[in-house]
């Protein structure tokens, strides 16, 4: 008798919409029927936002896949048409093997693709497990973190924290990149073991991994951000700490003497 098996995606738009309105809801549903196998059909580059919680990893190649074309849930110049051929050719590669229950992908068709909440709003959980491989590669290289730094953003490589074992996610990046092509490991994947194990982040929200560290309810200390309050909570459905400063020495302030676990060690 084969087995059941959803078939996840094709997810074709932005970075942001997969892992705040569509990878949680995945998430979500793996938890709660454990015993379903699970087929994920994403960039490879996003992997890990399904992680621990997928069987079967499908990697989507699309010609002239660059990030200006993405647009929400959909990418410019792949309309619907585009997505049914993948969606037959997907279907078709494993109704053989398994018992295909459904086939979850966001609706991009008309003014659809720029609909958030596709998914229940209540069903997301953010608990993203890369694979194991990610947290292998970490520990090579970082044996304690206590913040990562988002210095993606040059407004942060000045940083120094006496108190505090620090990685800095340009260093991370051009640790992990060598490995990536292994295909057993993410950029995505590494940064978030690393965010996960961290006592807070510095960062900026114009960057993934900043936005990712409220979803991993991480505190997160933000320089000179730009984004107004109601926007950072549309942002933060955990409310995670986020603290506004103009100098990091504020916010390590601000974040010592309120957010702070008792438990957290220094040094």
């Amino acid at each position: 008798m084969k087995k059941s098996a959803y078939l996840i995606g094709p997810f074709v738009g932005d970075l942001r919409w997969e892992y705040y309105y569509f990878a949680p809801y995945i998430i979500t549903l793996a938890k709660r029927d454990p015993r379903r196998i699970f087929i994920v059909f994403t960039r490879s580059s996003r992997f890990d936002l399904y992680g621990a919680y997928s069987d079967i990893l499908v990697p989507l190649k699309i010609a002239n896949d660059v990030p200006e074309a993405v647009n929400k849930f959909k990418m410019n110049g792949f309309g619907m048409h585009e997505c049914n051929m993948l969606l037959k050719a997907y279907h078709n590669k494993y109704k053989k093997r398994y018992n295909i229950s459904k086939t979850i992908y966001p609706d991009i068709s008309r003014f659809l693709f720029k609909v958030k909440w596709q998914f229940p709003r209540n069903e997301m959980d953010y608990n993203f497990q890369p694979r194991k491989e990610n947290a292998k590669i970490i520990n090579m290289f970082i044996q304690k973190h206590n913040v990562f730094v988002d210095n993606f953003n040059d407004l942060f490589d000045s940083i120094s924290l006496d108190n505090y074992e620090t990685i800095y996610a340009k260093e991370l990046f051009s640790q992990v990149t060598n490995y990536i092509h292994t295909g057993k490991v993410s950029i995505l994947g590494c940064f978030i073991e690393v965010i996960k194990t961290c006592q807070f982040v510095i960062g900026n929200l114009s960057s993934d991994y900043s936005r990712l560290a409220l979803l991993l309810k991480k505190p997160l200390i933000v320089l000179n951000e730009t984004l107004s309050d109601d926007s950072i909570h549309l942002i933060n459905p955990l409310n995670t700490p986020v603290i506004r400063c103009n100098d990091i020495k504020e916010g390590m302030d601000i974040y010592e003497n309120h957010f702070r676990s008792p438990k957290c060690g220094t040094g």
